[in-house]
C-alpha cells in the first residue's frame, strides 16, 4: 500500500490521536496506554456512570457479550483495576449485598488526559 492510498482510507485526525495515545507519558514517564482488555473494562464501568447508570458486581458479570470476556477474567480483571487503584466498589445503601462500581479519580484524571489528546 502507497503512502497516497493509506493516507485517502484513514481519518488523519484519529490516527493523530491514536499516535498521540501511543507517545503519551504519565507523570512519572510511563506508558498511558492499558492493556486492551482493562481500557475496555475500565471504559465501560466509567461511561456507565457517567450515564448516572452504575454497574454492580453482579451486572458486569452479565456483560460478557458487550465486554468479550468470561465471567471469571471479568472478576479477576476488576480485583485488578481496583487494586491499581482505578475503580472502587461501594456498598448499596439500601442492600449491603449490592456492590456498585466506581471510576477513581484516577480513572476520570486518566480519560481528562485521554481527552486532551484527543483535542490536540
Amino acid at each position: 500500500m502507497t503512502d497516497t492510498c493509506a493516507h485517502t482510507l484513514t481519518s488523519d485526525k484519529y490516527l493523530k490521536f491514536l499516535a498521540a495515545m501511543y507517545q503519551a507519558k504519565d507523570a512519572q514517564g510511563h506508558s498511558m496506554l492499558l492493556a486492551s482488555e482493562d481500557q475496555r473494562l475500565l471504559e465501560f464501568i466509567t461511561v456507565q456512570s457517567f450515564l448516572n447508570k452504575p454497574l454492580s458486581m453482579m451486572q458486569i458479570m452479565m456483560s460478557r457479550e458487550v465486554l468479550f470476556l468470561g465471567a471469571s477474567t471479568i472478576s479477576r480483571k476488576v480485583d485488578a483495576l481496583r487494586l491499581a487503584g482505578w475503580v472502587r466498589t461501594v456498598a448499596d445503601a439500601g442492600d449491603r449485598r449490592i456492590k456498585w462500581l466506581e471510576p477513581t479519580e484516577k480513572a476520570l484524571h486518566y480519560f481528562q488526559q485521554v481527552d486532551a489528546l484527543l483535542a490536540e
